[in-house]
């Protein structure tokens, strides 16, 4: 029977241990009974340990056998003189009679606390650790009105329970924190299950916006969508409809077509979750009485309890253009979906601008369908009518052109090329006007209109240039061009070339590849006063020259050395072609996407045919050289058998060396070119000034500022070429040709 007494407890505990292990208050309070009844106690308690401000402390966690509120309730046990051995872990404590024990005084509380109920009999065992026996961690106390009821057996059975009692602390203690560490990863898994569902439905709307091209494609689909992945009871977007100052709603489910009246639009003043979001521009949770209320007012008196939330649908401007609701069965709070909608209500509002932008414009071309035709055509005519229409036979010279816009099908653009004929020879122009559109082609065709008139009056590439800047610089139009213009002496092989701010033309031999170099001048539109020198070259053979605009060597994406790595190896592969080919060969290999236009012209030039005679003359710096000139002329023509050209020749040689000797500081020198066969005389006389000469507007009794006058009515041509640190200004004369 005391065998039997004994393993009571730890039985007990042992049991509610296997069964309710994670439970310890549940097994403590059993233990504690059972062990009370099991030592014959009146009433037992289980203190367990802990720690305040003021150090260490026992407290009552289960009692068996009497009400709590017959112990203290105010403070916690702590070193009086009856539990002391107990809470400093010594060993059991087994008193017949309290109030006879001199260890623990004769007071009126005899070593309790002073509310504590009266105790006789007082069995005592500390709760230690299992792998710390000093350390308590709690303690059983056992107590009896009347003395002499503990024997040396109730406290073997006390022991065994504190024992069982520390076990079974121990293995709650580790299940607590197997069970915590589950928690928390369970808690981790779900958020990130969580995470997971949340990108796949951003995922999923992104995938969905990238294909609807409509506003009725992302209002048809994006409510079905989120409500499927969030397990929403509803999902709407509520667009706004300035016109009737409402908003109108596209969700899933659809209303139904007997209170499509009501709950199809509201007022932008309705003062609901969702009204409130558009006109604060801010997310609203929406709590189940508001959400029953609303709707209450549109119906639905007896709804289950609905929670929601709306966040604003904004567009890049700020504006708020509407709202994305949504709203789930039962009470849970919504706030911490917010972020998630913010972020599908950002992507949709992205995506409702764009479609709205879209739908704009196919309104406009479904409006406009019956005579999108016509203004294709007319475009094209347009286009057709600003580029040259023919171009002319030359004998030497083979001409082919390429133009292609940058905007697929809109054929209209900013680039031109253009090649006439002149007394002396033939003028080729290329250009890029800034744009490509309508109002580029426009400036365009007078640009090219300009350049044709001033080469057709005679004036050499940079002035047909300067006189075309300040035509456009007088606009008020604030676009700029780009120009080259490169005049060819067919028979001569002559060339001289001005550039304003374009990419100098290319010229292959067989193998070799140069550019006619030149000293750009800024582009047209920019400097009222810029000046364009010319530079003067000779293509002695048979050759290409490849004249071309920016498009075909730059674009936004790839670098400019790509597209110009390509235009040289192209040329190079096709340089003994038929210019068709070679123009196509180019522009069939650009690398890149054209987002500028691409204009180019091709000229494939057989070399020059007549014999021309050459003499040279270095000049002093000083104005006896004037004389020196004159007779160096005379004696050359007279030598070439072009007397006939003597007095004129005289006069413009005497007016530009006299122009070089006086305004720079150095030597200059004489180049006469003469062309036998055409009766050409070239007088051309270099010095070391880059300043360029202008003509000035002498008065009646003026003595100077007549020379370059003279020199432009005497000659059939005249220019200036830049050349390295100095310049050449040149004038053509023509004889008499039988």
């Amino acid at each position: 029977m005391v065998e039997r007494r004994r393993d009571q407890p730890l039985l007990a505990i042992t049991h509610l241990a296997l069964r309710d292990g994670r439970d310890l208050r549940t097994v403590l309070d059993a233990a504690t009974r059972a062990t009370t009844e099991a030592v014959g106690a009146e009433y037992g308690a289980f203190f367990y340990h802990d720690r305040d401000v003021h150090g260490d402390r026992l407290d009552l966690l289960t009692l068996a056998g009497a009400g709590v509120r017959e112990f203290p309730e105010a403070e916690p046990v702590r070193h009086t003189a009856l539990f002391a051995p107990t809470f400093e872990g010594a060993d059991p404590v087994r008193v017949d009679d309290v109030h006879l024990d001199p260890r623990f005084g004769h007071g009126s509380t005899h070593g309790l606390p002073d509310t504590h109920r009266d105790v006789r009999s007082y069995l005592a065992v500390p709760v230690t650790a299992v792998d710390d026996a000093t350390h308590v961690i709690g303690a059983m106390l056992f107590g009896h009105s009347a003395p002499g009821r503990f024997d040396a057996e109730a406290e073997a059975t006390a022991l065994s329970a504190a024992r069982g009692a520390a076990v079974a602390i121990d293995n709650a203690l580790l299940l607590g924190e197997q069970l915590e560490a589950r928690r928390l990863a369970e808690d981790r898994e779900a958020a990130a299950a969580a995470a997971a569902a949340r990108t796949a439905l951003l995922q999923s709307v992104t995938a969905l916006l990238s294909t609807s091209a409509t506003t009725a494609d992302i209002t048809g689909a994006v409510p079905r969508r989120v409500a499927e992945a969030m397990g929403c009871v509803s999902v709407a977007l509520y667009l706004r409809d300035d016109a009737r100052d409402v908003l109108v709603r596209h969700g899933h489910p659809p209303v139904s077509p007997e209170h499509e009246a009501t709950a199809g639009t509201m007022a932008i003043d309705a003062g609901n979750p969702v009204t409130e979001a558009v006109l604060t521009g801010r997310p609203v949770v929406a709590p189940p009485e508001r959400i029953a209320e609303y709707l209450r007012a549109h119906g639905v008196p007896d709804a289950p309890p609905r929670s929601g939330l709306a966040v604003p649908l904004v567009e890049r401007s700020g504006r708020a253009v509407g709202a994305l609701a949504a709203d789930w069965p039962g009470p849970e709070d919504r706030a911490g979906e917010v972020p998630l909608f913010a972020s599908v209500a950002a992507q949709v509002s992205l995506a409702l601008e764009r479609a709205q932008l879209l739908d704009a414009e196919r309104a406009a071309r479904e409006s406009l369908a019956g005579s999108v035709a016509a203004l294709t055509d007319l475009a094209r005519t347009l286009q057709r009518g600003l580029l040259p229409q023919r171009l002319p036979v030359l004998d030497r010279v083979r001409v082919a052109v390429r133009y292609q816009p940058a905007v697929v099908g809109a054929e209209v653009g900013g680039d031109w090329y253009d090649a006439l004929e002149v007394d002396d020879g033939v003028v080729f122009v290329i250009g890029d006007v800034q744009g490509h559109n309508t109002t580029a082609a426009g400036l365009m065709g007078q640009l090219r209109t300009a350049v044709r008139a001033y080469v057709s009056e005679g004036h050499g590439p940079g002035a047909a240039l300067e006189r075309t800047n300040r035509l456009l610089v007088d606009q008020t139009d604030e676009l700029f061009a780009t120009c080259c213009l490169v005049r060819l002496d067919q028979e001569a092989g002559t060339v001289a070339v001005a550039s304003a701010g374009h990419p100098p033309p290319l010229v292959v031999r067989g193998h070799d590849l140069s550019e006619l170099s030149v000293e750009p001048g800024p582009p047209l539109g920019v400097e009222h006063a810029a000046t364009y020198p010319e530079q003067s070259h000779r293509l002695d053979g048979d050759c290409r020259v490849v004249m071309y605009t920016d498009g075909v060597v730059e674009s936004r994406s790839d670098q400019l050395e790509s597209g110009a790595r390509a235009l040289r190896r192209n040329a190079l592969a096709a340089s003994g072609t038929d210019p068709e080919e070679l123009a196509g060969r180019i522009m069939a290999g650009i690398p890149h996407r054209l987002d500028d236009d691409a204009a180019m012209l091709v000229l494939a030039y057989r070399g020059p045919s007549t014999q021309v005679e050459e003499a040279v003359l270095p000049l002093a710096s000083d104005l006896r050289a004037v004389a020196h000139a004159r007779t160096f002329l005379a004696a050359a023509l007279t030598a070439w058998d072009a007397e006939d050209l003597l007095e004129e020749a005289e006069l413009v040689l005497s007016e530009l060396v006299t122009n070089a000797l006086v305004h720079t500081d150095s030597a200059a020198g004489v180049t006469l070119r003469f062309e036998p066969a055409r009766r050409r005389l070239t007088v051309a006389v270099r010095d070391a000034s880059t300043r360029h000469p202008r003509e000035r507007h002498a008065g009646e009794d003026a003595l100077g500022g007549r020379g370059l006058a003279i020199v432009e009515a005497l000659s059939a041509a005249w220019g200036v070429a830049a050349e390295g640190a100095g310049k050449t200004v040149w004038a053509e004369l023509r004889g008499y040709v039988p």
